[in-house]
């Protein structure tokens, strides 16, 4: 079945250094996805995703690497993403969570009405793995984390930059419906190979300028393919 113009903001990050041949691929997976495609590394991102919701208890990163080493897996992709899993997680261990998961309390914000921004005539599937808001001082405050999970394709800060200004373009846009404020840095793309943990910039115009050429050239590929 042919969907609308969409494409997830990973995919879009991907495409936006991508060849033109690749370009053209990724459109192609976008227009007619496969329903039987493999979600891989989802302990790896479950665990990560629990320590972001968490404070930055690095404990079910931890209790993770010992499960991928302790179970007993004979299918050559089970093995690979068992192999990639546990060098994920180990990674992350060392990775600098954002101060402000650590000093505050928050909560995760669940069953938001819309995952997605159109930009352009395409619409950005951004789905965040975890929406946050934090009360500081009277004031509540929100952002939104993203993963990226890929030894072979891994983003640059460049990419990972348009996560993060796409995360905080669609809490300003869907989300913060009730006066509160977004917080650049916790709008936060999480790449496990690539640079890590990359955050929004505070002003994000030229970002979204960037983000809204890149649109125009998927919905341009889209129609003509």
């Amino acid at each position: 079945m042919i969907r609308g113009c969409s494409i997830s903001v990973n995919q879009l990050a991907d495409f936006s250094q991508s060849t033109l041949a690749k370009k053209k691929s990724i459109i192609k997976q976008q227009k007619t996805p496969n329903s039987f495609k493999i979600a891989y590394y989802q302990l790896a991102k479950a665990r990560i995703k629990k320590v972001m919701a968490n404070k930055g208890d690095i404990q079910p990163v931890l209790d993770g690497i010992e499960i991928l080493k302790s179970k007993t897996l004979t299918k050559p992709r089970q093995i690979n993403d068992r192999i990639v899993s546990l060098e994920a997680l180990q990674r992350f261990v060392s990775f600098q969570i954002p101060s402000l998961l650590k000093n505050y309390d928050y909560k995760v914000l669940k069953n938001v009405e819309s995952k997605s921004i159109v930009i352009k005539g395409v619409e950005v599937i951004v789905s965040p793995d975890l929406i946050i808001e934090i009360e500081i001082d009277g004031k509540k405050y929100l952002g939104a984390l993203k993963t990226h999970i890929s030894k072979g394709n891994k983003f640059d800060r460049k990419q990972q930059t348009y996560v993060a200004s796409t995360l905080h373009k669609y809490l300003e846009s869907e989300v913060a419906k009730n006066g509160e404020i977004v917080l650049p840095e916790l709008c936060i793309s999480i790449d496990i190979f690539g640079e890590g943990i990359v955050t929004s910039p505070v002003n994000i115009r030229e970002k979204i300028k960037d983000i809204e050429v890149i649109c125009e050239e998927i919905k341009m590929l889209w129609d003509a393919s």
